[in-house]
């Protein structure tokens, strides 16, 4: 008898780690990201992504700031998109490139990244897109919703690129479980 509840409590066990590792991979609140994506990577046109990705912040900050939920600003952003298009088109325009671009709203794809000290785990995001020209380049990202954009340049940085992406080599968080813990103090006492 005293097996077959340890072999129970096992199933248990792994039934309780395969489901909070599900949860795991999901984000914990939905979010909505922002993806500049530049022609090329020149340095004109990653010059060009940056200053798009200043004005469309800019335009975009107090809608953000009033957004409650990542559904509110996405609904705010999508009555903005033809002036966020036109925004970054006149941007463009104004560096001397006559490249088209396009802004669209929804779902996207995204590899696991580091921001700040958050991963963001991969898998299908909803995203505000900015595609320049071809949108070949090196792109920009960060998370419109809750607003995590940071744009910090002291004055000797002016001019420099200052972008939020993984670093090359990508580690893990540790794996933490209460319930693993709880079993562990169970089987402590047993054995005690």
């Amino acid at each position: 008898m005293r097996e077959l509840k340890k072999y129970l409590l096992f199933l248990l066990v792994l039934l309780c780690v395969f489901l909070e590792g599900e949860a795991l991979r999901q984000p914990q609140q939905p979010i909505l990201r922002l993806h500049v994506r530049a022609h090329s990577d020149s340095p004109r046109d990653q010059a060009v992504k940056y200053l798009v990705r200043d004005h469309v912040l800019v335009l975009l900050d107090d809608c953000l700031q009033q957004a409650d939920s990542a559904g509110e600003a996405q609904r705010k952003i999508a009555q903005k998109l033809p002036e966020i298009e036109a925004t970054a088109a006149a941007v463009v325009k104004a560096a001397g490139f006559n490249y088209q671009v396009a802004a669209t709203l929804g779902p996207a794809f995204f590899p696991t990244r580091l921001y700040g000290e958050q991963v963001y785990r991969a898998g299908e995001y909803e995203a505000l897109q900015i595609y320049l020209g071809d949108g070949a380049g090196q792109n920009w990202w960060c998370v419109l919703f809750p607003p995590l954009c940071f744009i910090e340049m002291s004055p000797e940085e002016e001019g420099k690129e200052n972008v939020a992406v993984a670093p090359q080599k990508f580690t893990p968080p540790p794996f933490k479980s209460r319930i693993i813990n709880w079993f562990r103090k169970i089987f402590r006492h047993e054995g005690a």
